[in-house]
């Protein structure tokens, strides 16, 4: 081996060892579990739909493209939900018939890409509705 080859060589090893390492930073990283928060802030009552997110656990991870996160709600009468496309948010529409003091449970289940399966939930209470807001008055004469 000439000593140009010889150099051509070691610049070949330097390149694969940089693309390993870059291959290493840009494999994701499995999602171990997710936080889940109310996003609206609204009541848990019937006739509201409070929205909620949920943030895969460890930060700066994220479901890979095709592979959504799936949400449950453990009573589809009283808290039916509906996710957004990218699987992250869900809304829960309490119907206005739904029982005052039922509990449920959000759960968010995703597949990584290596098998392992991360999860996040959150029980909530249903509460009575607040009363509603004054949009007026009346006023008569009493005396």
């Amino acid at each position: 081996m000439t000593f140009q080859e010889s150099q051509i060589l070691e610049v070949l090893k330097r390149i694969l060892h940089e693309l390993q390492e870059i291959r290493r930073e840009v494999k994701p990283k499995p999602i171990k579990h997710f936080r889940i928060k109310e996003f609206t802030m609204l009541p848990i009552a019937p006739g509201f739909s409070p929205v909620y997110t949920a943030t895969p656990v460890p930060d700066g991870t994220f479901p890979a493209p095709g592979n959504l996160p799936t949400w449950t709600s453990s009573d589809t009468v009283n808290a039916p939900i509906t996710v957004d496309a990218t699987g992250l948010v869900c809304t829960v529409a309490i119907p206005t018939a739904a029982v005052v003091g039922t509990t449920f449970t959000l759960t968010i289940n995703y597949t990584n890409t290596d098998g392992t399966v991360a999860t996040g939930s959150l029980s909530q209470t249903i509460v009575a509705a607040p009363p509603a807001d004054i949009t007026s008055f009346n006023i008569v004469q009493t005396a």
